[in-house]
Parts: C-alpha cells; sequence; structure tokens
C-alpha cells in the first residue's frame, strides 16, 4: 500500500508539471509567488517550421538587472476591443524588478540547446477587489541578437487560479508562427519584429546586441490601473468607440 501511494503521488507530480503549461517539456529553475522560470529545451517547443528558430544558441548570456529593465521597461502593447482600443506597457517598472535578478541568474545557466521561459503574474492595486494579470515569453540569445517571444499580455487571472501555482502557472502554448490577433505590441525603439512567412509577427520582438547599449528605460509620466481602466470601459455604450492611452489619457472617440 505504502508503495502504491509513492507511485501514484509521483504520477501526479510528473501529471502537474506537464499539465502546466502548453510547453512539451519544462524544468523549473525559480518560482515565487509572482513568477516562475523555465528552461525548454529546444527540441520540445512547438514548431511548424523548423527553419524559423535556430537550432543552437548563443548561450549562455551575461546581462545586468539594469539591461533587463531596459530591454522590458520600454514596451508597450495595444488590445482591440468594440470598446475602444487600449494602449499601455506590458510590464509595470516594479513588476520587472521582481523576477530581473532570477532571469539574469537563468541566462547564464542556459545551454546552446535551451530557451528560457518566463512567466510573471503581478497585481499594481493588490486590493481585495482586484485582479491579478499575467504575461508569459520566451527569451533567447543569437549571435547578433537578444530575441523575446510572447504569448499571453496582461491576460487577467480569475480569483481561483491567482493563489495557486500550478493554475496560474499554467498557460496556453507560445506560438511561434505569426498569426492574427487584436492584442500586439506595438513598434518601439531598439527592436524590430521578426518575419514569419513574410509578415512581422508582433508578437515575436528581435533586438540588436549592437544596439543594446543604447537602450534605456524611460521613467513614465503616470500609470492608469488596468482596475480602473476596465472599469470605465465597461460603463461605456458599445457603440461609443474610444481610444485610451496610458500616458496620454484618452486620445480620440468615434
Amino acid at each position: 500500500m505504502k508503495l502504491y501511494r509513492i507511485f501514484s503521488l509521483l504520477i501526479l507530480s510528473i501529471t502537474l508539471n506537464s499539465c502546466a503549461t502548453g510547453v512539451k517539456s519544462r524544468s523549473l529553475l525559480f518560482r515565487s509567488n509572482e513568477f516562475a522560470i523555465y528552461t525548454v529545451a529546444r527540441d520540445k517547443i512547438n514548431l511548424k517550421s523548423e527553419s524559423s528558430v535556430a537550432k543552437t544558441f548563443a548561450h549562455p548570456v551575461e546581462i545586468t538587472e539594469d539591461k533587463v529593465l531596459d530591454l522590458l521597461g520600454n514596451i508597450r502593447f495595444r488590445e482591440e476591443s468594440s470598446y475602444g482600443d487600449v494602449n499601455q506597457y506590458v510590464f509595470e517598472e516594479k513588476e520587472i524588478k521582481e523576477f530581473a535578478l532570477d532571469l539574469v541568474d537563468g541566462l547564464q545557466k542556459l545551454k546552446p540547446d535551451q530557451i528560457l521561459l518566463v512567466i510573471s503574474k503581478y497585481n499594481p492595486v493588490r486590493s481585495v477587489v482586484s485582479h491579478y494579470s499575467r504575461t508569459g515569453f520566451y527569451i533567447w540569445s543569437t549571435d547578433t541578437s537578444i530575441e523575446i517571444l510572447f504569448g499571453e499580455l496582461q491576460k487577467e487571472i480569475s480569483y481561483d487560479e491567482q493563489g495557486n501555482y500550478f493554475d496560474w502557472s499554467n498557460i496556453p502554448d507560445i506560438p511561434f508562427e505569426h498569426f492574427p490577433t487584436s492584442t500586439y505590441i506595438l513598434q518601439g525603439q531598439g527592436f524590430s519584429f521578426k518575419k514569419v512567412s513574410g509578415f512581422r509577427n508582433k508578437h515575436w520582438l528581435v533586438f540588436d546586441k549592437a544596439d543594446l547599449a543604447k537602450l534605456k528605460f524611460e521613467k513614465r509620466k503616470k500609470t492608469i490601473v488596468p482596475e480602473v481602466t476596465n472599469s470605465v470601459d465597461a460603463d461605456l455604450k458599445p457603440e461609443k468607440r474610444i481610444s485610451r492611452d496610458e500616458d496620454e489619457g484618452i486620445i480620440n472617440g468615434d
């Protein structure tokens, strides 16, 4: 009976680990209540075209915490809906600083046949009525570039999921193929979009290593809390379409 219970627990552990993401296999490096970082083998990622991603990578990578903030801190995305378009930053500054040190260590531990998977959940309000949001991305290095491929962008997590690691770390697979989506990264300085099948994949960012020194985190003018934005959008009539920007407020209306 004791042997059976041990075997059952082992099967449960394997099942939870394999089901915790759309990725076939991942190995946990770091985790906290706010983020998790894994290594993923190159031959375990789902690719329709093997030529879209290099067979081996320029790993390990030497990078500083400040440069992680420079890389991620200025990236913005747009979320389109019938109520209007909202532009906001992918990460809060404090959010990046939560996982930056472990991300640096993770990049230094990567083997040439691995990439890094990062899942961050964050709630700037931290009140009983506010929700956590989740962002997942791959990051890896080639001889000439650092590349980041985003999956979900500030995806709201339900109350039932946000407190359990095996729930909030359960993300859909991050596709490497170009696909039309209403939520996408906005073009910014310091990176270009990877072209896949002749189209720019607006979730796949390519940073030229030769230009990394020029990247500097830009302090933000102000931040609109997502909960406030969501409550305002919820009160809008369907026929009233607006566009909203974190820095500028409402920028136009139809």
